[in-house]
C-alpha cells in the first residue's frame, strides 16, 4: 500500500484552510440576499473567499490522491473507493467553483472598471453549500462506509466507529458536524494506518 499519511496531511491542511477562509460565506447558506451583498461588498473577504475556493479545489485533488493510496490494498473494493473518493472531490471542486464565482466577477470588475456580478449574489455561494453538502459529503460517507467494509484495511477500533461516522457524515450533510468528522475520520485513518506500516 502506498503510504496515507502524506496525502491525508496535505489534504486536511488544504481542507481546514479552506473551511476557516471560507466559514463565513459557508455559515450564510439560507441568509438574506443583502447577507451576501454585504459579504461581497467587502474586498478583504473576496480575496479571502478566492483564497479558499483554490484552497478547496487543492484539497478536493488532494482527497483523490488519499482516496489512491487508501485504495492499494483495498482488493474488491479498490474501485468503490476510488470512485466514491472521485465523486466526492468532485462535489469539493464544483463547490469551490460556485464560491468563487461571485468574488472573482466582483474582484475582476473593480480592476476593469465594470460592476462584476451584480444581481443574485446569493444564489452562486447557496449552490456551493448544497454541492458542498450533497455532493461531497453524501460520497464521503458512503467512501468511510466501504473503507470500514473493507477487510484488514483499517484497524478493528476504526473500522467499526467508521460506520457511525459514515452515517453522521452523509445524513447530516448541512450541519457543521460532518465537516469536523470527516476531517477527523481522514486523520484517525492516516495515522492508524500509517502505524501499523512501520517495520
Amino acid at each position: 500500500m502506498l503510504g496515507v499519511a502524506r496525502p491525508g496531511s496535505v489534504f486536511v491542511v488544504l481542507f481546514v484552510g479552506s473551511v476557516v477562509l471560507l466559514g463565513e460565506l459557508v455559515g450564510s447558506f439560507a441568509d438574506s440576499d443583502a447577507q451576501f451583498v454585504t459579504l461581497f461588498s467587502d474586498s478583504g473577504n473576496r480575496i479571502g473567499y478566492i483564497a479558499g475556493s483554490v484552497l478547496l479545489v487543492l484539497a478536493g485533488l488532494a482527497f483523490v490522491w488519499f482516496a489512491h493510496a487508501l485504495s492499494c490494498d483495498a482488493g474488491s473494493h479498490r474501485a468503490a473507493l476510488l470512485i466514491t473518493g472521485a465523486a466526492a472531490a468532485s462535489g469539493m471542486i464544483v463547490a469551490a467553483l460556485a464560491f468563487a464565482t461571485v468574488p472573482l466577477s466582483i474582484q475582476f470588475g473593480s480592476l476593469t472598471g465594470d460592476p462584476g456580478l451584480e444581481a443574485g449574489q446569493a444564489v452562486l455561494p447557496q449552490f456551493g453549500y448544497v454541492a458542498f453538502g450533497l455532493g461531497a459529503m453524501i460520497p464521503a460517507g458512503i467512501f468511510i462506509a466501504i473503507a470500514a467494509r473493507t477487510p484488514g484495511l483499517l484497524p478493528r477500533w476504526l473500522a467499526v466507529s467508521s460506520y457511525p461516522v459514515a452515517v453522521l457524515v452523509a445524513l447530516t450533510a448541512f450541519l457543521f458536524m460532518p465537516f469536523v468528522l470527516f476531517v477527523l475520520w481522514v486523520v484517525a485513518a492516516s495515522v492508524a494506518i500509517s502505524r501499523r506500516q512501520r517495520p
